[in-house]
This record gives structure tokens, sequence and C-alpha cells, in this order.
């Protein structure tokens, strides 16, 4: 990975942080040394965080992206959240459906096929509920 690319997820990431803590009030922090598994966001109870900023993306990259969320969060016991912004284009968020589902059982809802992709503020709305 080039010291560009890297320094392209940190400030997407930091860009998540800000909007997350904004929407939330949750203490929100990046998190700087990433072991492969590790969420990239620390302080968004129940939740593994992946954040990801390319120049483009499609639906096979969004689904790609969103297996390694949900395998991070299995591992994690978490939920999985999948933040990610192609240039010019604002944050989307991608999540599982059975969140807004009153069982909540998001274990088996892991395919990308049983996300929901909205913005980053209807996610946060969902997420102060559940969680």
């Amino acid at each position: 990975m080039s010291a560009m690319q890297r320094n392209k997820g940190k400030a997407g990431e930091l860009e998540v942080v800000g909007l997350v803590r904004e929407l939330t009030g949750w203490d929100v922090r990046r998190r700087v040394r990433q072991h492969a598994g590790d969420s990239d966001l620390e302080g968004v109870p129940g939740w593994s965080v992946e954040v990801k900023r390319h120049a483009q993306a499609g639906r096979g990259d969004i689904a790609r992206w969103w297996l390694q969320t949900a395998e991070q969060a299995a591992t994690a016991s978490a939920l999985p959240v999948l933040f990610y912004r192609v240039d010019r284009d604002q944050w989307r968020a991608v999540w599982p459906l059975a969140v807004t589902l009153a069982n909540q059982r998001a274990d088996y809802w892991r395919g990308y096929e049983w996300t929901a992709e909205t913005t980053v503020e209807a996610w946060a709305a969902a997420a102060r509920e559940c969680c």
C-alpha cells in the first residue's frame, strides 16, 4: 500500500469519526494500531466498523468490502457496518437489515443481499436505538 493510499484511508477514517461523533455523541476514535480483523474505529458500541475511501466503486467492490466487514464483525461478536465514499460523493453506510427487526439476530443476515445501504444519518438513528 502506497503512502498516498494510507493517507487517503486515514483521512477517510477521520471523516467518519467526525460524522459518527456528531450524529451519536459517542466518543469515537480511529484505531491507530490495526491488526487483521480489527475494526477501523473504536467507541462505536456493539458495532464493528470498516471504512473504505476509493476513487470509484461498483456493486462488486461494495459486496467484497461487505464480506470483509461481516467476517471481521463475526470475529468480534459485533454488528457489522461498512462506511464508504467515492470521490466527489457523500458517505454511505451498509449495515444488516436485521438491526431493524424485533429479534435483532444479525448473525444469519450477514450476506450482502440482506443489507441496507443508507446515509450515515439513517444508520446513526438505527444504531442509537438498537445498541
